[in-house]
């Protein structure tokens, strides 16, 4: 009877401490995303763990314009 709860009890823990753990990983790549965009790090354009979707950083009175590819300028 003790064992089974000591069991039932040890397998909840993992279960819990792998989602934690999952949880603190998203939080953490998060974190460092936020820090790498507020760094202006232009390696986030490169890296293929991370998708660009809209970017939004453009001068005053700017428009959005659909389906118009974004294109490196290199200088």
């Amino acid at each position: 009877m003790v064992l089974d709860h000591f069991g039932n009890t040890f397998c909840s823990l993992i279960f819990l401490s792998i989602i934690g753990l999952i949880l603190l990983r998203e939080f953490v790549k998060r974190w460092r995303l936020t820090l790498r965009m507020a760094s202006g790090d232009e390696s986030l354009l490169k890296d293929g763990s991370i998708t660009v979707k809209t970017i939004t950083d453009a001068p005053p009175g700017s428009n959005f314009v659909d389906n118009v590819p974004a294109v490196e300028i290199k200088e």
